[in-house]
Protein backbone atom coordinates (compact mmCIF):
# COMPACT_ATOMS: atom_id res chain seq x y z
CA UNK A 1 0.00 0.00 0.00
CA UNK A 2 1.31 3.60 -1.30
CA UNK A 3 0.10 6.82 -0.46
CA UNK A 4 0.40 10.34 -0.91
CA UNK A 5 -1.37 13.96 0.48
CA UNK A 6 -1.31 17.13 -1.57
CA UNK A 7 -2.48 20.42 0.12
CA UNK A 8 -2.60 24.05 -2.25
CA UNK A 9 -3.47 26.78 -1.21
CA UNK A 10 -4.76 28.06 -5.24
CA UNK A 11 -4.90 31.02 -6.81
CA UNK A 12 -7.85 32.95 -5.37
CA UNK A 13 -7.50 32.19 -1.38
CA UNK A 14 -5.15 34.54 0.94
CA UNK A 15 -5.00 31.15 3.05
CA UNK A 16 -5.37 27.31 3.24
CA UNK A 17 -7.58 26.01 5.42
CA UNK A 18 -7.97 22.42 4.24
CA UNK A 19 -5.64 20.06 5.72
CA UNK A 20 -4.83 16.36 5.34
CA UNK A 21 -3.25 13.29 6.99
CA UNK A 22 -2.61 9.82 6.66
CA UNK A 23 -1.71 7.83 9.96
CA UNK A 24 -1.02 4.03 10.46
CA UNK A 25 -1.63 1.78 13.54
CA UNK A 26 -0.99 -2.01 13.88
CA UNK A 27 -2.82 -3.50 10.40
CA UNK A 28 -5.04 -0.23 9.70
CA UNK A 29 -4.91 3.05 7.81
CA UNK A 30 -6.60 5.92 8.71
CA UNK A 31 -6.92 8.61 5.65
CA UNK A 32 -7.86 12.04 6.41
CA UNK A 33 -9.57 15.56 4.65
CA UNK A 34 -10.69 18.68 6.44
CA UNK A 35 -11.77 21.82 5.08
CA UNK A 36 -11.92 25.12 7.10
CA UNK A 37 -15.33 26.59 5.95
CA UNK A 38 -14.50 29.80 4.23
CA UNK A 39 -16.51 33.31 5.35
CA UNK A 40 -16.15 31.76 8.50
CA UNK A 41 -13.39 33.07 11.30
CA UNK A 42 -11.21 30.31 12.21
CA UNK A 43 -12.07 27.51 9.44
CA UNK A 44 -8.46 26.95 9.12
CA UNK A 45 -8.15 26.19 12.94
CA UNK A 46 -11.35 24.32 13.08
CA UNK A 47 -9.45 21.82 10.29
CA UNK A 48 -6.52 21.78 12.38
CA UNK A 49 -7.99 21.25 15.82
CA UNK A 50 -10.07 18.27 14.23
CA UNK A 51 -6.98 16.65 11.99
CA UNK A 52 -4.86 16.68 15.16
CA UNK A 53 -7.41 15.38 17.61
CA UNK A 54 -8.51 12.64 15.10
CA UNK A 55 -5.55 11.46 14.35
CA UNK A 56 -4.24 11.82 18.30
CA UNK A 57 -7.46 9.38 18.72
CA UNK A 58 -6.99 7.19 16.42
CA UNK A 59 -3.41 6.39 17.79
CA UNK A 60 -4.41 6.79 21.70
CA UNK A 61 -7.88 4.81 21.51
CA UNK A 62 -9.05 2.60 18.43
CA UNK A 63 -8.75 -0.78 19.29
CA UNK A 64 -6.02 -1.71 16.78
CA UNK A 65 -6.90 -5.64 17.29
CA UNK A 66 -10.51 -5.22 16.05
CA UNK A 67 -12.39 -7.80 13.74
CA UNK A 68 -12.00 -5.73 10.45
CA UNK A 69 -15.57 -7.34 9.85
CA UNK A 70 -16.68 -5.70 13.02
CA UNK A 71 -18.85 -2.70 12.01
CA UNK A 72 -20.48 -1.51 15.07
CA UNK A 73 -17.36 -1.50 17.44
CA UNK A 74 -15.55 0.78 14.55
CA UNK A 75 -18.92 2.59 13.74
CA UNK A 76 -18.99 3.31 17.77
CA UNK A 77 -15.48 4.77 17.48
CA UNK A 78 -16.14 6.96 14.92
CA UNK A 79 -18.82 8.23 16.96
CA UNK A 80 -16.52 8.80 20.04
CA UNK A 81 -13.83 10.31 17.79
CA UNK A 82 -16.42 12.70 16.65
CA UNK A 83 -17.56 13.55 20.14
CA UNK A 84 -13.83 14.03 21.27
CA UNK A 85 -13.05 16.27 18.19
CA UNK A 86 -16.38 18.41 19.09
CA UNK A 87 -15.53 18.66 22.26
CA UNK A 88 -11.70 20.15 21.23
CA UNK A 89 -13.80 22.64 18.98
CA UNK A 90 -15.71 23.79 22.00
CA UNK A 91 -13.12 24.52 24.52
CA UNK A 92 -11.23 26.24 21.52
CA UNK A 93 -14.03 28.43 21.58
CA UNK A 94 -14.47 29.01 25.13
CA UNK A 95 -10.81 30.05 25.00
CA UNK A 96 -11.41 32.58 22.42
CA UNK A 97 -15.28 33.21 22.00
CA UNK A 98 -14.09 34.59 18.20
CA UNK A 99 -13.78 31.16 16.93
CA UNK A 100 -17.36 30.54 17.87
CA UNK A 101 -18.60 30.49 14.21
CA UNK A 102 -15.73 28.45 12.95
CA UNK A 103 -16.40 25.27 11.45
CA UNK A 104 -15.10 22.58 8.83
CA UNK A 105 -15.98 19.29 6.67
CA UNK A 106 -14.71 15.82 7.40
CA UNK A 107 -14.06 12.79 5.34
CA UNK A 108 -12.57 9.98 6.20
CA UNK A 109 -11.08 6.45 5.29
CA UNK A 110 -10.48 3.66 7.54
CA UNK A 111 -8.56 1.31 5.53
CA UNK A 112 -7.13 -2.56 6.39
CA UNK A 113 -5.55 -3.04 3.29
CA UNK A 114 -4.70 -7.01 3.19
CA UNK A 115 -9.09 -7.39 3.11
CA UNK A 116 -9.12 -4.19 0.80
CA UNK A 117 -11.91 -3.23 3.05
CA UNK A 118 -12.41 0.47 3.91
CA UNK A 119 -15.05 2.19 5.84
CA UNK A 120 -15.82 5.94 4.85
CA UNK A 121 -17.00 8.58 7.28
CA UNK A 122 -18.08 11.74 6.33
CA UNK A 123 -19.19 15.23 7.57
CA UNK A 124 -20.00 18.11 5.55
CA UNK A 125 -19.22 18.23 1.13
CA UNK A 126 -15.56 16.94 0.98
CA UNK A 127 -15.61 13.57 -1.12
CA UNK A 128 -14.20 10.41 -0.47
CA UNK A 129 -13.80 8.44 -4.02
CA UNK A 130 -13.30 4.91 -4.88
CA UNK A 131 -11.50 3.86 -8.04
CA UNK A 132 -11.58 0.43 -9.03
CA UNK A 133 -11.38 0.72 -13.16
CA UNK A 134 -14.25 3.28 -12.96
CA UNK A 135 -14.31 6.35 -10.48
CA UNK A 136 -17.09 6.16 -7.53
CA UNK A 137 -18.12 9.16 -5.12
CA UNK A 138 -18.83 7.41 -2.03
CA UNK A 139 -19.96 10.20 0.23
CA UNK A 140 -23.14 12.14 -0.51
CA UNK A 141 -22.61 16.04 -0.22
CA UNK A 142 -24.38 17.21 2.59
CA UNK A 143 -25.91 20.70 1.42
CA UNK A 144 -29.12 22.58 0.59
CA UNK A 145 -28.47 20.86 -3.01
CA UNK A 146 -28.99 17.52 -2.25
CA UNK A 147 -31.53 17.78 0.79
CA UNK A 148 -33.72 19.74 -1.02
CA UNK A 149 -33.13 16.77 -3.96
CA UNK A 150 -33.70 14.14 -1.57
CA UNK A 151 -37.15 15.05 0.28
CA UNK A 152 -38.84 16.07 -3.20
CA UNK A 153 -38.62 19.91 -2.45
CA UNK A 154 -37.52 20.83 -5.62
CA UNK A 155 -35.49 18.69 -9.02
CA UNK A 156 -32.03 19.03 -8.95
CA UNK A 157 -32.24 21.24 -11.86
CA UNK A 158 -34.00 23.37 -10.14
CA UNK A 159 -31.83 22.75 -7.30
CA UNK A 160 -28.70 23.77 -8.51
CA UNK A 161 -29.54 27.23 -9.59
CA UNK A 162 -30.49 28.39 -6.58
CA UNK A 163 -28.00 30.66 -4.74
CA UNK A 164 -28.18 28.59 -1.36
CA UNK A 165 -27.52 25.25 -3.29
CA UNK A 166 -23.56 24.76 -1.82
CA UNK A 167 -24.92 25.55 1.85
CA UNK A 168 -23.90 23.06 4.31
CA UNK A 169 -26.26 21.54 6.22
CA UNK A 170 -24.03 19.49 8.02
CA UNK A 171 -20.17 20.38 9.45
CA UNK A 172 -17.94 20.04 12.77
CA UNK A 173 -17.86 23.19 14.77
CA UNK A 174 -18.63 24.23 18.43
CA UNK A 175 -22.53 25.55 17.50
CA UNK A 176 -22.76 23.36 14.26
CA UNK A 177 -25.22 20.93 13.10
CA UNK A 178 -23.80 17.71 12.66
CA UNK A 179 -25.10 14.53 10.83
CA UNK A 180 -22.33 12.39 9.65
CA UNK A 181 -22.56 9.19 7.34
CA UNK A 182 -20.93 6.46 7.36
CA UNK A 183 -20.14 3.57 4.28
CA UNK A 184 -18.27 0.02 3.84
CA UNK A 185 -16.85 -1.21 0.80
CA UNK A 186 -15.51 -4.74 0.60
CA UNK A 187 -13.10 -6.80 -1.54
CA UNK A 188 -15.00 -7.61 -4.05
CA UNK A 189 -15.91 -3.87 -5.19
CA UNK A 190 -12.05 -4.53 -6.34
CA UNK A 191 -10.80 -0.68 -4.69
CA UNK A 192 -7.60 0.23 -6.33
CA UNK A 193 -7.39 3.65 -4.93
CA UNK A 194 -9.05 5.40 -2.65
CA UNK A 195 -9.10 9.37 -2.95
CA UNK A 196 -10.28 12.13 -0.61
CA UNK A 197 -10.53 15.73 -2.24
CA UNK A 198 -11.91 19.12 -0.84
CA UNK A 199 -14.20 21.16 -3.56
CA UNK A 200 -12.08 23.29 -4.74
CA UNK A 201 -10.40 20.32 -6.55
CA UNK A 202 -13.43 17.70 -7.51
CA UNK A 203 -15.60 20.61 -8.20
CA UNK A 204 -13.54 22.18 -10.80
CA UNK A 205 -12.11 18.76 -12.78
CA UNK A 206 -14.54 16.65 -15.03
CA UNK A 207 -14.90 13.70 -13.62
CA UNK A 208 -13.92 11.81 -16.76
CA UNK A 209 -10.68 13.72 -17.12
CA UNK A 210 -10.13 13.13 -13.11
CA UNK A 211 -10.70 8.83 -13.80
CA UNK A 212 -8.16 9.59 -16.98
CA UNK A 213 -5.59 10.72 -14.51
CA UNK A 214 -6.21 8.41 -11.71
CA UNK A 215 -6.00 5.48 -13.86
CA UNK A 216 -2.94 6.57 -15.95
CA UNK A 217 -0.11 4.00 -15.37
CA UNK A 218 2.69 6.04 -16.71
CA UNK A 219 2.09 8.86 -13.22
CA UNK A 220 2.79 8.15 -9.75
CA UNK A 221 0.92 8.69 -7.02
CA UNK A 222 2.72 12.55 -6.40
CA UNK A 223 2.43 12.98 -10.61
CA UNK A 224 -1.56 12.41 -10.34
CA UNK A 225 -2.26 14.29 -6.99
CA UNK A 226 -0.07 16.94 -8.83
CA UNK A 227 -1.97 16.76 -12.55
CA UNK A 228 -5.19 17.05 -10.64
CA UNK A 229 -4.57 20.59 -8.52
CA UNK A 230 -3.15 21.96 -12.00
CA UNK A 231 -6.06 21.29 -14.00
CA UNK A 232 -8.33 22.79 -10.88
CA UNK A 233 -6.26 25.68 -10.93
CA UNK A 234 -6.25 25.55 -15.17
CA UNK A 235 -10.12 25.95 -14.79
CA UNK A 236 -9.51 28.84 -12.00
CA UNK A 237 -10.67 27.20 -8.95
CA UNK A 238 -11.85 29.72 -6.60
CA UNK A 239 -10.79 27.85 -3.25
CA UNK A 240 -7.92 25.90 -1.68
CA UNK A 241 -7.61 22.56 -3.51
CA UNK A 242 -6.51 19.26 -1.34
CA UNK A 243 -6.73 15.37 -2.74
CA UNK A 244 -5.23 11.76 -0.17
CA UNK A 245 -4.42 9.18 -2.61
CA UNK A 246 -4.04 5.59 -1.47
CA UNK A 247 -3.44 2.90 -3.63
CA UNK A 248 -4.27 -0.44 -2.40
Amino acid sequence: MKYFCLSDVGIVRLENQDRVGVVTKDEWVLAMLCDGMGGHFGGSKAASISIKTFEDYFKNNFPGNVNYNDKHTINEWFINALAEIKKQLIEAAEEDPTFKDMGTTLTAALIYPSEKLIYVFNVGDSRTYIYNGLLHQVTIDQNVLNEWVQNGTMKYSEAAKHPFANKLTSCLGPNKVMTPDGFVYRKNSNPKYVILTSDGLHDWVDKPLFERIIQARNLSLEQKANSLIKHAKNNISTDNMSIVLVEL
